[in-house]
């Protein structure tokens, strides 16, 4: 009777202590700085979204400590979901996701699945554009869409990243028209943009954000953009389905942590994301980036992934670029 008494009163001490450290926990949430982790390089889509978001965390005082963005370039979002992996447990470790890192995942090149990762929130939907240099002589996709149906492989194509948005954007656009793509892989957005103001390859995909700058200054233009209707701020570019080419792209972003991540911390950024999308910085954020407000809680938002990879698997699956066993 004594041992059984003392063993339960132990239990219960335990239990006790184990309930006021979590307390405490969730009380001093978040104690040290937070990364925040993008899978692209400085200066891509991904990067400027997160150091955007990270900024008005901070100046809003939503978010009381420091936001250091990490960028953790590399395998096409296969070196940032491992470094998730390695990070699991981990409170002060958030991720962006986009389709890059949703493509790494389906072809199996990280050591991470889905469920291995705590969904957060989805904060938004941003549109894909076709573009090209200043210089070229094709002004629309339709023109050259129908250059590359009668030579094959002539009109090159950058991918920032395989897998990636600007990856899955020229295969629906080959797939639909039926034109054969040269397409060529560069270390991501930044450099393939570079590649296409120099001249060594015809054209390229990306965010609209990621390119803006670059079309205002009138060194790019816009051939056409994937999302089922025009941008306000571009009305004069038409659509792809406009120019005949069934082909539609918009793309995702939102965050997640990694595998064990703690309740509180969760219930903290839920409710930080969520303040996030309700001021006016960050709206501002979504009209010069031309993005979509779509937010969703952690529940609402894995639902919603996981039909997204649903369709982008059909993408992966012909693009052939699952890891080799």
């Amino acid at each position: 009777m004594g041992k059984k008494f003392l063993v339960c009163s132990f239990a219960a001490v335990f239990c006790f202590i184990t309930m006021l450290f979590t307390v405490d926990a969730k009380a001093a949430y978040p104690e040290k700085t937070i990364e925040f982790v993008v899978h692209s390089p400085a200066g891509g889509g991904s990067d400027l979204f997160s150091r955007a978001v990270a900024s008005i965390l901070e100046k809003e005082g939503i978010v009381k400590q420091k936001i250091q963005v990490v960028n953790r370039d590399g395998g096409s979002g296969t070196t940032a979901l491992n470094y998730m992996h390695d990070k699991a447990g981990d409170a002060h470790v958030v991720m962006q996701f986009t389709t890059g890192p949703l493509s790494a995942l389906l072809r199996g090149s990280s050591k991470l699945k889905l469920e291995d990762l705590t969904f957060i929130s989805m904060m938004c939907m941003d549109p894909n554009l076709a573009f090209t240099r200043v210089e070229s002589p094709y002004n629309d996709m339709k023109s050259l869409i129908e250059y590359a149906k009668k030579n094959p492989d002539k009109i090159s194509v950058a991918i920032g990243t395989v897998g990636g948005s600007e990856h899955i954007s020229a295969h629906r656009v080959g797939r639909a028209s039926g034109a054969q793509l040269n397409l060529v892989g560069f270390g991501g957005g930044g450099a393939a943009s570079v590649a296409i103001l120099g001249g060594h390859v015809d054209v390229g995909f990306g965010n609209v954000n990621e390119q803006m700058g670059q079309i205002e200054a009138k060194k790019i233009k816009p051939l056409g953009v994937m999302s089922p209707q025009r941008i306000s701020a571009m009305p004069n570019v038409l659509t792809m389905q406009e120019q005949g080419i069934n082909a539609v792209y918009v793309q995702p972003r939102g965050f997640w942590a990694p595998k064990n991540f703690p309740d509180y911390a969760l219930q903290f950024w839920e409710d930080a994301f969520a303040k996030l999308v309700k001021t006016k910085a960050f709206q501002d954020v979504l009209k010069t980036s031309y993005a979509v407000e779509n937010f969703m809680k952690h529940t609402e938002a894995k639902a919603f992934v996981t039909d997204y990879l649903k369709v982008l698997k059909v993408d992966v699956d012909e693009l052939g670029v699952y890891k080799k066993k």
